[in-house]
């Protein structure tokens, strides 16, 4: 293994202790102590990679949208088409809401981070740019394959239903079961069955 290759799996792994020191202790007390301690690494190594707590924050934020880019890019792959636009975005808002342990540890952190965009525009500004590229995205696949609507209005509804559930399952205030036919009768509405 280089060098290279080497320190991008020791970050990998950092971030990943990241998420879960984050459930157990919250973004607020998320400390480069608390992660380096989860991660089995020296503070000394911790500040090799990231100066700071935002520093580290913010790599464990990008590495989690790429984890779950990656993953919905294998649901593509597997689609029998890849090319019907419902079973595109199905497989999008499918990965992003929590329901097995790996997308409830990223829910959770993804909330978490939510809340600190609310006072640091660092973090706003990256979840807002996400969010402009999800909805773009879904935009163009309803204008693709869903019924003559308002494209925009839908995709916001999309993104506010997945978002309202995400919630909702942490909260245990519905089932995962549930989070996922609320879903998949909207899709139902808007492309067909």
């Amino acid at each position: 293994m280089s060098r290279q290759e080497d320190q991008a799996m020791r970050r990998r792994q950092i971030a990943e202790a990241m998420w879960r020191v984050t459930v157990a202790r919250s973004l607020e007390g998320t400390s480069m102590r608390h992660v380096a301690a989860e991660a089995g690494v020296s503070v000394g190594m911790m500040q090799h990679y990231f100066r700071t707590k935002d520093e580290m924050l913010l790599f464990a934020l990008d590495s989690m949208t790429e984890q779950v880019s990656r993953r919905i890019g294998e649901r593509f792959a597997e689609l029998a088409d890849p090319d019907d636009p419902k079973h595109q975005v199905r497989a999008a808002l499918v990965e992003t809401l929590p329901l097995d342990e790996e997308r409830r540890l990223e829910a959770f952190v993804g909330c978490a981070f939510l809340t600190r965009a609310a006072v640091d525009t660092r973090f706003a500004d990256y979840l807002r740019d996400g969010h402009r590229q999800g909805h773009a995205y879904l935009v163009e696949q309803i204008n693709r394959g869903g019924r003559p609507c308002d494209a925009a209005e839908e995709a916001h509804v999309l993104l506010a239903l997945v978002n309202g559930f995400t919630l909702g399952v942490l909260a245990g205030q519905c089932t995962a079961q549930q989070a996922l036919a609320a879903v998949e009768a909207r899709l139902d509405a808007l492309f067909g069955p």
